[in-house]
């Protein structure tokens, strides 16, 4: 009997061990705020490890507050009618500087950048998203992705799904934790993200140690992409967008990469056949507010 309960027990550790935590799109939500702290005193080798149930403990360094960050969906922000493509965006407010806006298309499989620096007087848009998750990101997955800003060379960011386990700074201790190894055009930059919810912890780069910690939540959070709201089939497609709304939705929008309007429809079957080959975002709006989703006609 000793025996085999050592069997057991012995499986059970070996299960908690392995569990490895996933990302899911539904796990990201508008509706938090954050302070952000710059970290000093880092001993870099404390970041390195990788692999599975790692602990990476920063509790010794120094955190300096350097500003606040919003989740927000684009109605709360001055620009939903110029990035009809963007479905969330991220307000930072550096203390002492004014805000500025990074704007993301959100669905069920991925989160991709739209426009950074947003609000200020040298916007960046994409004309090809650069992709910052993919769902669902599980172990050892890679992710590679061409992606282009306006008036510059295609490049590339590969991300990778190299490393969980637990985060400890700033008297702060987070389970669960997935770090996303990033090569944007050779430039390194790993990223600590907290998987439920899903929300960004740390960022180590070139020009140095970021920290988010949460300070309040909406109550009622209404997710960037609701996949209550609805889906669409085939993607992509040629002739044909099939609507499958779960709620009551209002009117729907068609527009092209560059934002320009296509036209409007009511229905369950979209005929895209007018349109030419490219990538759009069809919009749609309901009593709870308005998701856009990416397609492509073929």
């Amino acid at each position: 009997m000793k025996q085999l309960y050592t069997f057991f027990a012995s499986l059970f550790l070996i299960s908690n061990l392995a569990a490895q935590p996933v990302l899911n799109s539904e796990d990201l939500h508008t509706g938090y705020s954050f302070n952000q702290y710059s970290l000093s005193n880092v001993n870099t080798a404390d970041l390195m490890p990788s692999g599975a149930n790692i602990t990476w403990d920063l509790s010794t360094t120094t955190a300096t507050l350097i500003g606040t960050t919003e989740f927000l969906e684009m109605s709360e922000t001055p620009f939903a009618a110029e990035y009809p493509e963007a479905n969330f965006a991220m307000k930072f407010t550096p203390t002492g500087f004014p805000s500025d806006y990074s704007l993301f298309n959100h669905t069920a499989t991925i989160f991709e950048e739209v426009a950074n620096n947003v609000g200020t007087d040298n916007p960046v848009s994409f004309l090809n998203y650069r992709t910052t998750l993919v769902f669902p990101f599980t172990f050892n997955l890679t992710n590679t992705d061409m992606y282009q800003k306006e008036n510059q060379e295609v490049k590339i960011v590969t991300s990778t799904y190299d490393s969980y386990g637990t985060f400890i700074a700033n008297d702060t201790v987070t389970n669960n934790v997935v770090r996303i190894f990033t090569d944007d055009d050779t430039n390194i930059a790993p990223v600590w993200w907290s998987s439920s919810p899903l929300v960004p912890l740390f960022r180590a780069n070139s020009e140095g140690f970021v920290l988010w910690q949460i300070t309040s939540t909406t109550t009622g959070i209404k997710e960037a992409y609701n996949n209550l709201l609805f889906d669409m089939y085939p993607n992509p497609a040629t002739s044909e967008l099939h609507i499958l709304n779960k709620e009551k939705i209002s009117r729907m929008e068609v527009y092209n990469a560059a934002g320009q309007f296509q036209f409007s429809t009511n229905r369950s079957i979209i005929d895209i056949s007018i349109l030419e080959k490219g990538v759009y975002f069809l919009k749609a709006w309901s009593g709870i507010g308005s998701v856009s989703q990416k397609f492509i006609k073929e």
